[in-house]
């Protein structure tokens, strides 16, 4: 038994299919079937129990693999050690994250910083965060709503950033004269808005539903520049949070207040608990720490503000 077979039989064990690890993988399934039984063969015991299609770790299963997860982060920090020391640029920190809307600051800061590793970021689904989490196929995931901590599947979740939402209104817009909507007053208006599985619009989706609001939803799309044109064009509103108002000042003007408490919208960071003493890991995980802490302060700081021009209007 190898390190390679100990990773074989974490992944088998995280999607609970033999054929679909062996396709991520690469192998043929039966090759990685025979790697399994030789672990199991090696312990005189075994690891899985067949539930219809799918295999689940029994409790000896349960507890290899728990050990067998320190054991292949360990053999990372050796490796993430010998490359500090060397001084070789080696390893590449995964975020995902599932509104782009962070994207462009967070890059933007991370070139200021003198680190040990490159940075990837890739903008996917809740449902493939809570996967590539387990798999190790990401090392953070920024997520709203939040993902839950799981024991098990040794991640963990914390709150990173509150954000506030608002409303973009086109030019010449009646409700442009309101101090404040609240969801209901956007029946039947014009919405722009992300595809579903975004951040925002899974949170537009849910206050709908719980307002009874059906949108009216004329354009989808990720980018952001685009969906200031359209309503600029006069096509619809769009949500927009405080956190986009941060990087573009120039559309507070064209913007108005939510009055619900279902404005607000946490993000949550996960990482695999396991893998988070690893020295770059750490580092990075300070790192967005710092970002979300200043970008969290200024957030509230114009939360005050237009709170306070609202009360004197």
């Amino acid at each position: 038994m190898d390190i390679r077979d100990l990773r074989y039989f974490c992944l088998t064990a995280e999607l609970e299919h033999v054929s679909k690890a062996a396709e991520k993988l690469g192998i043929a399934q039966p090759y990685l079937t025979k790697i399994i039984g030789q672990i199991e063969n090696e312990f005189g015991i075994e690891l899985f129990t067949k539930v219809g299609r799918k295999i689940r770790l029994n409790n000896y299963g349960e507890l290899f693999y728990k050990n067998a997860k320190k054991i292949l982060a360990d053999v990372d920090n050796l490796y993430t050690e010998m490359d500090f020391v060397l001084q070789k640029q080696m390893r590449t920190i995964t975020l995902m994250c599932n509104t782009e809307a962070h994207m462009h600051g967070m890059l933007s800061e991370f070139q200021k910083k003198d680190s040990n590793y490159a940075l990837k970021l890739l903008n996917t689904t809740r449902k493939d965060m809570i996967e590539a989490l387990a798999t190790g196929a990401t090392d953070f995931a920024l997520c709203d709503p939040m993902i839950d901590d799981d024991p098990c599947k040794n991640i963990t979740t914390e709150i990173i950033f509150r954000d506030i939402a608002c409303v973009l209104l086109p030019p010449c817009h009646p409700m442009r004269g309101k101090k404040a909507v609240k969801f209901e007053d956007l029946q039947g208006e014009r919405l722009v808005t992300n595809p579903k599985g975004g951040a925002m619009r899974t949170h537009v989706d849910y206050v709908f539903d719980k307002y009874s609001v059906r949108p009216n939803i004329v354009c989808e799309t990720n980018d952001i520049n685009l969906i200031f044109q359209a309503v600029g064009s006069g096509l619809g509103y769009a949500f927009i949070s405080y956190s986009v108002l941060d990087r573009y000042p120039e559309l507070r003007s064209s913007c108005i207040e939510v009055d619900s408490p279902d404005k607000f919208g946490y993000m949550g960071l996960s990482y695999n608990s396991i893998n988070i003493e690893n020295r770059n890991m750490k580092d990075f995980l300070q790192f967005i720490r710092n970002y979300f802490r200043c970008l969290q302060e200024r957030v509230d700081e114009a939360e005050r503000i237009r709170n306070a021009a609202l009360l004197d209007a």
